[in-house]
């Protein structure tokens, strides 16, 4: 009997394939172990729990990531484009998009940022009381 495998997963673990659009075709993409460990700033060795998580959160960093590799290659390739922490680096920072090395939780009770009526992001007022 055989097993079949995630579709997103390498054998070896240390990538996770991912698509992205290129006008009409997609491009299968692979992010290196490494770049999720940098972006999201993990301990090593991370897990490969912990590299998905990364890839879950900085997916939309990582899709930025593949189109500006993708619009910089010259010539088209009909491989696998694979992405290292060099790349998501590149990418400009954007509204609502996690920075790179942001991944972090702060369990103290600093002022949150939230969006006001038009949509902007302001600062919460603090719930600590001095």
């Amino acid at each position: 009997m055989t097993t079949s495998q995630d579709a997103n997963q390498v054998p070896d673990d240390r990538f996770i394939r991912f698509e992205v659009q290129d006008g009409s075709r997609r491009v299968g993409c692979m992010v290196s172990g490494e770049a999720l460990e940098a972006a999201a700033g993990l301990a090593l060795p991370s897990t490969s729990l912990s590299r998905r998580r990364s890839f879950d959160r900085f997916r939309t960093l990582i899709n930025a990531a593949a189109k500006l590799k993708l619009a910089g290659t010259a010539q088209r390739q009909d491989g696998c484009l694979i992405l290292e922490s060099e790349d998501l680096r590149r990418v400009p920072p954007e509204a609502g998009v996690p920075l790179f090395g942001s991944f972090f939780r702060d369990n103290s009770r600093a002022a949150r940022v939230l969006p006001d009526e038009c949509g902007a992001l302001a600062a919460a007022a603090s719930d600590d009381r001095a």
